[in-house]
């Protein structure tokens, strides 16, 4: 019974304490998508990137590119059963924690952008960053400027991907 409430007492403490400090959350990580990952049974929101969805496509040499799928396997190269940090700074709508998550001292969420797997969203970047806004444009512009990941395929942002398929009727 204590295992099971430990991950709801920590996301109560999070909510509730967010405002006087920001909280950790660290240990094996395991990747859910290209922006998500798992630890200790807490789902957390890599802060201030957005990846494609697991099931998102376009179209990359004329052939279709599981784009979603080639985020995730990435983000899994990079970090995926590693011992990870994260600096929770928020919960999302869907209950999600948010945070700023580290492999060592190496910020995740920049290497994302980095590697062109992941736009950046600054306005979610949090004010005690570690990496400024700047770093981060210039990161996605030189992927951008490189044709690395999602900027070598005409893909839909994952924002506006998300927005057309929550507005099909089932």
């Amino acid at each position: 019974m204590r295992r099971k409430a430990l991950p709801a007492f920590i996301a109560i403490l999070v909510v509730i304490g967010s405002s006087v400090e920001a909280a950790d959350l660290s240990g094996r990580a395991r990747v859910i998508d290209g922006d998500t990952i798992n630890i200790r049974n807490q789902r957390i929101r890599i802060a201030a990137i957005d990846a494609c969805e697991r099931d998102q496509t376009g179209l990359k040499d004329g052939k279709v590119w599981r784009c979603g799928i080639a985020a995730r396997s990435y983000l899994a190269n990079m970090i995926d059963g590693q011992h990870v940090r994260c600096d929770i700074i928020d919960q999302d709508q869907y209950r999600r924690l948010v945070g700023q998550c580290f492999l060592g001292e190496i910020d995740i969420g920049f290497g994302m952008v980095k590697a062109g797997m992941a736009e950046a969203m600054l306005r979610y970047l949090p004010a005690a960053h570690s990496i400024s806004e700047v770093e981060y444009g210039q990161a996605e512009n030189r992927a951008r400027e490189n044709g690395l990941g999602i900027w070598s395929a005409e893909i839909e942002s994952p924002h506006v991907y998300r927005r057309s398929k929550s507005s099909v009727m089932p």
